[in-house]
C-alpha cells in the first residue's frame, strides 16, 4: 500500500510539472518531467516540504538561468551536470530538520546555477561572421526558449565577379569568413556562359577536398559561373559560394606581350631564392657561371685558342719540312701501288 501511494504521488507530481508553465529554465530544457517530479517526490516522502512548495522552489531556484545562452558544444556537459542534481539531493541527511533540509536544498540549487553560469561564460559561442554560412561554432542554446539559435545569415553567399584577361592564370578560392572544419567535402559546379545562382543551371565538375580551382591559361571558353559547396562531417552544407568568371579577349599583339612577360617572370628569381642566396651564399652553379662570364675567363679563352692555333701550325710546318716532294712518285689512280 505504501508503494502504491508513492507511485500515486509521483504520478500526481508529473501531472503538475507537465502543466506548470512557469518553469522556464535550463532545468526544464535538460531534464524530463519525471526527473523533476522524482526530486519533489523524495522531499515529500521525507516530510520536508509539500509538492507545490518543492516545485515552486525548483522554479525560483533555477530562474537565474533563464537569460543565459549556452554554446552548442557545451550542451552535453550542462545536460549531464543538471541530471546529477537529483542524486545530490538524495544524499542529504534524512535526520536533519525540515528547515535545515530545505536550506541545504536551496544552497545546492544556488551551487548548480553558479556552475552552469561560469561554464557558459568561460566557453561562449563563437561570434557570427557575415555575410553568409552555417556557422555551427557560433550556434547557441537559449534556456528561455529551450531551442537552438543559429546566426541569422544565409548559407548562400552573394555572387562575386572575377575579370581576367585571356591567357592569364585564374585561381578561384572557395574560402569562408569563419573557420572551416577539418573534415569536409567540396563540390564544384559550373554554369557555362551564364551569371546565375540558380542551382538548376549548374553541372557538377569535381567532388573532393580541393578548395582551389586553377585555370591556366584562361580561355574565353572558360567564361561562366563557378560555384562551390562545402559539406561538413554531418553532410550539412555550411556555405555555398558563386564566382562569375568574365574573360576579356585579347589581340594577337597583347597575347605576344603577355607571353613574353610571363616567360620573363618565370625566369626571375623568387623572394625565397633571394633569401636563401643571401643566407647560404651563391650556389656552385652560380659561382661557375659568374666566373665564366668574367673578363679573366675571356682572356683564358683567347689564350687557349691561340695555343691551339700555334700547335696546329707547328705540326703542319714540321710535316712539310720532312717530306721530299720532288722524289714522290705519282701513281695512276687505276693501278695499285707497287709492293715494297
Amino acid at each position: 500500500m505504501r508503494i502504491f501511494n508513492s507511485y500515486k504521488l509521483l504520478l500526481q507530481l508529473i501531472v503538475i510539472v507537465c502543466g506548470a508553465e512557469v518553469v522556464r529554465s535550463c532545468l526544464r530544457c535538460f531534464t524530463t518531467p519525471a526527473d523533476r517530479a522524482s526530486i519533489c517526490q523524495h522531499a515529500v516522502s521525507l516530510g520536508k516540504m509539500g509538492p507545490e512548495e518543492c516545485l515552486q522552489r525548483l522554479n525560483l531556484g533555477f530562474d537565474p538561468l533563464n537569460g543565459i545562452s549556452i554554446a552548442f558544444s557545451q550542451m552535453d556537459y550542462v545536460r549531464k551536470y543538471l541530471k546529477t542534481f537529483e542524486k545530490e539531493v538524495k544524499k542529504f541527511d534524512k535526520s536533519s530538520s525540515a528547515p535545515a533540509w530545505v536550506d541545504q536544498f536551496d544552497q545546492k540549487m544556488a551551487q548548480y546555477v553558479k556552475t552552469v553560469k561560469n561554464r557558459a561564460a568561460s566557453h561562449p559561442p563563437a561570434q557570427c561572421s557575415p555575410p553568409c554560412g552555417l556557422q555551427k561554432a557560433a550556434r547557441a542554446f537559449s534556456c528561455s526558449r529551450c531551442a537552438e539559435e543559429d546566426c541569422q545569415l544565409p548559407v548562400a553567399c552573394p555572387i562575386e565577379t572575377l575579370k581576367v584577361n585571356e591567357l592569364d592564370t585564374t585561381n578561384i578560392y572557395c574560402g569562408a569568413s569563419f573557420i572551416l572544419p577539418d573534415k569536409l567535402k567540396v563540390v564544384w559546379k559550373y554554369a557555362k556562359n551564364m551569371k546565375v545562382t540558380d542551382s538548376s543551371y549548374f553541372k557538377d565538375i569535381h567532388t573532393g577536398e580541393d578548395l582551389f580551382v586553377l585555370i591556366k591559361p584562361t580561355r574565353v571558353s572558360h567564361k561562366g559561373t563557378y560555384a562551390c559547396e562545402i559539406f561538413d562531417e554531418d553532410d550539412d552544407i555550411i556555405i555555398r559560394k558563386f564566382y562569375y568568371l568574365d574573360v576579356i579577349r585579347t589581340t594577337f599583339g597583347d597575347q605576344m606581350q603577355m607571353e613574353f612577360q610571363r616567360a620573363l617572370v618565370e625566369k626571375l628569381p623568387t623572394q625565397e631564392d633571394e633569401e636563401e642566396r643571401l643566407e647560404h651564399g651563391p650556389s656552385i652553379t652560380e659561382t661557375i657561371l659568374s666566373y665564366l662570364k668574367s673578363p679573366i675567363s675571356y682572356a683564358i679563352y683567347a689564350g687557349v685558342c691561340l695555343l691551339v692555333i700555334v700547335l696546329v701550325i707547328g705540326y703542319l710546318a714540321r710535316y712539310s719540312l720532312h717530306v721530299d716532294w720532288r722524289t714522290r712518285k705519282k701513281y695512276s689512280p687505276l693501278k695499285s701501288p707497287p709492293y715494297p
